[in-house]
């Protein structure tokens, strides 16, 4: 097993959102080493090799592991705060488990922004998806709070090609379409 334990060290109130709280934990041994295949198995995440970390979102959690301790923003209490502990070890040691199928990655990822995908929208702001307008609508499908498929004005003539790229911005992002 790559990584034994992580411990929770301290809890405070989020600096984000006042309701939730936010963590820091060790862990058993540095996990520098890991973050590439991270990189590669989590297409979400960020790996900055010059800064050493690798930052992550699970669902509203933002994850952010340093090579000696992690750090995880936005939890609703400290039950959800060892949940979320337990998947961050579990994932580190499938990675590793999987680490001679993995191809390492460098890459430090731009991921796409809700004014990318609003590029690709209708801009009519007709609210039939359940948004005020179309950037709303963008904003909560980069986020993965809604589905594609909810722009009704996307589905029309014409629109293929913008589907296919918020499609793959939707994929990219670790989301089903």
């Amino acid at each position: 097993m790559y990584l034994e334990s992580i411990d929770l060290s301290f809890i405070q109130p989020c600096t984000t959102d006042s309701k939730r709280i936010r963590i820091k934990a060790n862990v058993s041994r540095n996990i520098r080493d890991i973050f590439p295949y991270l990189n590669t198995y989590l297409k979400t995440g960020i790996y900055n090799k010059k800064a050493n970390t690798f930052v992550f979102n699970k669902e509203h959690k933002i994850i952010t592991m340093f090579e000696d301790n992690i750090n995880v923003a936005k939890l609703i209490n400290e039950t959800e705060a060892f949940e979320v502990l337990d998947y961050i070890k579990d994932i580190i040691n499938e990675v590793d488990e999987k680490r001679d199928k993995i191809t390492p990655s460098d890459e430090l990822r731009k991921l796409p922004s809700p004014i990318e995908a609003y590029a690709y929208l209708p801009k009519l702001n007709c609210k039939k998806c359940g948004q005020e307008t179309c950037l709303a609508f963008a904003t909560k499908l980069i986020k993965g709070e809604c589905k594609l498929k909810r722009c009704l004005h996307l589905y029309e003539n014409g629109n293929k090609s913008n589907i296919e790229k918020l499609e793959d911005m939707v994929l990219l992002l670790g989301y089903e379409l």
